[in-house]
């Protein structure tokens, strides 16, 4: 696969989860305590084990890691590292968009210069104290 194809996949694997959860949860996601930072949580949970499955622990989703919502129940791995990474993605996209509708700030900063992009790297320059 090429990588607008891939690309253009990517989004619609992302576009197809999040209108499943808007199915279910509703468009504000009224399933989750926002507060708690649930949706949050639930994301950095499949993540996290996603890598102890590519670190070889055969049984990571087996239990949900302490970070997943208590009150949630389901958390299960959804059988392809990619799915497993659409699904954390979708639940960061709906943070997010629960963030934009709270007001926060989306400000993306720039990098100082301190921090010039170096190509052959991929690393910032810093200064050393």
């Amino acid at each position: 696969m090429d990588v607008l194809a891939a690309e253009r996949l990517a989004d619609e694997l992302i576009t197809a989860e999040l209108a499943k959860q808007n199915q279910m949860w509703g468009r504000s996601n009224e399933r989750a305590d926002a507060s708690k930072g649930q949706l949050f949580h639930a994301a950095m949970a499949q993540q996290d084990a996603l890598w102890a499955r590519q670190l070889g622990e055969p049984k990571a989703f087996d239990e949900a890691p302490l970070i997943y919502p208590e009150d949630w129940s389901g958390f299960r791995d959804y059988g392809s590292d990619i799915a497993n990474i659409v699904v954390a993605i979708s639940y960061l996209t709906q943070e997010v968009k629960r963030k934009l509708m709270n007001g926060e700030d989306y400000t993306r900063l720039a990098r100082t210069p301190e921090q010039a992009y170096r190509p052959e790297t991929g690393l910032p320059n810093t200064v050393e104290a």
